[in-house]
């Protein structure tokens, strides 16, 4: 049945299974009967299972289409011949003739079927073409009969030639014949090395083969995928339709463009349009703070001080609470204020443009015949600020009682009124920062009732006042000013100060004249002299360097007593002290600081006499240790004398910075020497972030004493809860008979807190503090304690949204104190902090008490109700005194 050995045969083979097995499969379920009778089905032994073709192969031997060869073989690897296609291809036309193979397209055969079909045939002709073509060019090279014939006749020819003598015609031949056997072998072996390749290449083939079904299923899945398409075109848009619609978009983006952009010139109209609005604020508060019992005087603060009543029932600064006069003392006040704000206010040429500007006006008390009082509104502030000429300016008025814009400040001696001078006050700035050096004009003008500007305490509207300054920028970080300020029938006063800087170095000062109103120093009537004779004088200056790893700084000051604001002279005239160099002295300094990796190297040095003249007070110190990140562990000596005799202490410190904030060495202006460690938890190389603690010993040589400190505190928050403990311990001892003064205190103390719990009912948050000091002094057998636990409970959402609700309790007990009534100013004292020995009382007596209260805040939406009672109890006698607070504000802003 196989016999051919073609070369395509093997390609032949393929594309015959192909077609069969299309026809096989494909019309398989097209078959409305079996036949009548089923041939025997020969099995084929060589027919690998699992082979990719075996399928395709049981179904054409099960159809008789093929039966292998006599052998029971298949015989796959072999060439197939055109006989044994035809012979294939028979089979399956008389099965479709005969009917028992049906090609009925509804039943089971699809499009794609008819298509590989066709595919497959195609395919078997384009091999049989190309094979017939070889054959044929083998034909016609091969030798037949015919020329074995005419070959024969040929010799015979030759024979007889040989015979009559024809060498010639015998030469001839024999070439002939040498050709023709080269001819033969040289087909023999293009034939044999054509069948070797055949038989190298045949794994290759089938590999081909293999591929091709693969290949011929993509192409009919996009033959399906274009149909598909080709179904849909109707829904497409042409490329016509789409040029089209593109253009009719771009002409509507266009038409939106230029919208959207006349939109944004109305905005930015709009914007830098001018505006005006009216704010105000209602702030009504009625309370009062009364004893219910007993008669005596106590403090209220110490009790609330840094808890959510601070402030709320008296005065923190006021010292006692609780007084006499407090007594049916009714304690209502309240403000209302209400105002314009108006923006991008420009003139019609644009030189003058006033981005912001506000006016506003509150409730005033004034004085009265007839009655004593009466309550008036009145003009509070005034503000504006924006550009002229193209220069920043801003200005601003306020009136006396306005709760800002009264403050002020020319230079640290010279019209330093950051704490609100009392009065009406107007000041005004020119920033020209478009001109050479960028000047800087700043005009103040109104009227005081206080006695540092003024000369002496006012009524009324005051005494009148005014000050221009003008200061220069020569380079980027530099300032150099002049002023002149001058308060109507008491002083007048002319000033320059500076801060220059030139890469590592610094140079900071100032230097004031401050003279008398008075004729004889009118300069105008030719009393410059005199009023340069009469003036009170302030001048300092500092030249700093920062060279990296090393800072050094020198001073010089000298300052009139006349400028201290405890003397009534005020040559400052100013209400605000912040002098780095105080007055009444003459004097220098300097100071070295290193910054040498693990190295800590610090000196100081400082001397001075009193500005008319004096003993000399002087002051030196050095430092030298280790440091690490923020830990530093150093050893200190410090020596201060007035005129040649040693001191303790002397007063450098409370006249001037002594070490100008570069040496730091420890116990400066002392005669010590010691050690000190320490660790700055706020630093950013801190070892442990928030651990702040000392342990420092000095010894005071002149004295003998000696004082060790050891104090710490720290602070975290773990999962809301913040944690801040605190502990002390400062043991003082003379080696001489003189006590006093020595002793040892313990102080220990904690202060917790949490956030609001978010996930809980009211959202309640808690916070408690205590902390305890004892001090046992030589001099006495009585130990000296102060506790004070303070314990709170918030309700941040109560039964409403804005609504809260506090309740606190805090408890304070002094015992063997020097003040029985336990009052005080509490505004500067810190209870929790580890540096100081105190909580509240620091000096050592015979009397005991005790005070402590319960209150509580009811808040809604800016409506707070305070109320609270206290108990005061004198421990000697058991005398008590119960008083009780109540107050209620209310906070609107419109």
């Amino acid at each position: 049945m196989f016999q051919t050995r073609d070369a395509f045969g093997g390609f032949m083979k393929k594309s015959l299974i192909v077609l069969t097995a299309a026809l096989s499969f494909g019309f398989a379920a097209a078959q409305t009967a079996a036949p009548a009778s089923a041939p025997q089905v020969p099995t084929l032994t060589d027919v690998p299972a699992g082979h990719w073709a075996k399928d395709a192969i049981d179904r054409l031997v099960g159809k008789g289409i093929i039966l292998g060869y006599p052998d029971g073989t298949f015989r796959g690897t072999q060439n197939l011949t055109r006989y044994e296609a035809a012979v294939i291809i028979a089979r399956l036309l008389d099965q479709m003739r005969t009917g028992e193979v049906t090609v009925q397209p509804g039943n089971g055969i699809t499009q794609e079927d008819l298509t590989a079909l066709q595919n497959a045939i195609q395919e078997l002709a384009a091999d049989l073409t190309a094979l017939g073509v070889r054959v044929s060019d083998l034909e016609e090279n091969a030798v037949n009969r015919d020329d074995f014939s005419r070959l024969e006749a040929r010799v015979e020819e030759l024979a007889a030639a040989a015979n009559t003598g024809e060498e010639d015609a015998i030469s001839s031949l024999t070439t002939q014949i040498t050709d023709l056997t080269t001819r033969v072998d040289e087909l023999g072996g293009n034939y044999d090395e054509l069948r070797a390749d055949v038989d190298d290449n045949a794994s290759s083939i089938a590999a081909l083969n293999d591929l091709t079904v693969l290949l011929n299923q993509d192409i009919l899945n996009l033959q399906d995928r274009v149909s598909a398409v080709e179904a849909a075109q109707a829904d497409f848009v042409t490329r016509a339709d789409f040029d089209n619609i593109t253009g009719q978009l771009s002409g509507r983006i266009d038409a939106t463009n230029t919208r959207v952009g006349g939109v944004e010139t109305r905005v930015t109209t709009l914007e830098n349009a001018p505006k005006f609005s009216v704010v105000g604020s209602v702030a009504p508060s009625y309370g009062y703070l009364t004893r219910l019992s007993g008669d005596a005087d106590f403090d209220v603060d110490r009790l609330t001080n840094g808890t959510f009543a601070d402030g709320v029932f008296s005065d923190p600064a006021a010292g006692k609470d609780v007084t006499d006069g407090d007594i049916n003392d009714n304690r209502g006040a309240g403000s209302f204020t209400f105002g314009v704000r108006a923006t991008n206010l420009t003139t019609t040429t644009g030189s003058l443009v006033v981005r912001n500007a506000g006016v506003d006006f509150g409730t005033t008390t004034v004085n009265n015949t007839t009655p004593a009082l009466r309550t008036v509104i009145t003009l509070r502030r005034a503000t504006a600020s924006g550009t002229i000429g193209g220069q920043e300016f801003d200005v601003s008025y306020a009136a006396y009682g306005a709760p800002a814009g009264r403050d002020f400040k020319f230079s640290d001696y010279l019209f330093n009124n950051t704490d609100a001078l009392a009065g009406n006050v107007f000041v005004g700035n020119l920033n020209a920062t478009t001109l050479p050096l960028q000047p800087r004009i700043t005009v103040v003008a109104g009227n005081t009732t206080s006695a540092a500007v003024a000369g002496a305490a006012t009524t009324g509207t005051g005494t009148p006042f005014a000050g221009v300054r003008a200061a220069v920028k020569p380079n980027a970080d530099s300032t150099f000013a002049v002023s002149y300020a001058t308060g109507v029938g008491n002083r007048s006063a002319l000033g320059t100060d500076y801060n220059l800087k030139f890469g590592a170095v610094s140079v900071k000062g100032e230097g004031v004249l401050s003279v008398p109103n008075s004729g004889a120093n009118n300069v105008l009537a030719g009393g410059l002299q005199r009023a340069i004779t009469n003036g009170n004088r302030a001048f300092y200056t500092e030249v700093r360097a920062d060279l990296g790893v090393a800072k050094f700084g020198v001073n010089f000051r000298a300052v009139d007593p006349a400028f201290a604001l405890s003397t009534g002279n005020y040559a400052g005239l100013s209400v605000t002290d912040s002098m780095p160099y105080k007055p009444n002295q003459v004097g220098f300094g300097g100071a070295l600081g290193t910054n040498l990796g693990p190295i800590a190297l610090g000196a100081y040095a400082d001397s001075y006499v009193p500005y008319t003249g004096g003993t000399r007070t002087t002051a030196f110190g050095v430092k030298a240790g280790v440091k690490l990140a923020a830990l530093e562990l150093v050893g200190f000596y410090n020596r201060g004398t007035v005129g040649n005799a040693v001191q303790e202490s002397v007063n450098n410190g409370d006249l001037a910075p002594v070490g100008m904030g570069i040496s730091d060495v420890p116990l400066t202006n002392t005669s010590t020497f010691g050690a000190r460690l320490r660790h700055d938890g706020s630093a950013d190389n801190a070892l442990v972030k928030n651990l702040n603690f000392t342990i420092q010993d000095g010894y005071y040589y002149s004295s003998r004493t000696n004082d060790f400190q050891a104090y710490a505190d720290y602070s975290t928050t773990v999962g809301g809860l913040t944690l801040q403990p605190l502990v002390r311990y400062h043991m003082k001892s003379n080696a001489s008979t003189d006590v006093s003064g020595e002793g040892t205190t313990f102080k220990a103390g904690v202060k917790l807190s949490t956030a609001p719990f978010a996930g809980v009912p009211f959202q309640p948050s808690f916070y408690g503090n205590v902390v305890y000091r004892t001090t046992n002094p030589v001099a006495t057998t009585a130990t000296t304690t102060e506790l004070l636990a303070q314990t709170g409970l918030a309700f941040n959402e109560f039964l409403a949204a804005n609504t809260s609700a506090r309740i606190g309790y805090s408890y304070y007990e002094g015992r063997n104190l020097a003040n029985a009534a336990l009052v005080g100013d509490t505004n500067d004292v810190s209870p929790f902090s580890a540096a100081d020995d105190r909580v509240y009382n620091a000096a050592t007596g015979t009397n005991s008490a005790r005070v402590q209260g319960v209150y509580g805040q009811l808040g809604y939406n800016g409506l707070n109700a305070n109320y609270g009672v206290f108990r005061y109890t004198n421990i000697a006698t058991g005398a008590q005194t119960v008083a009780q607070g109540f107050k209620v504000s209310y906070t609107f802003k419109f």
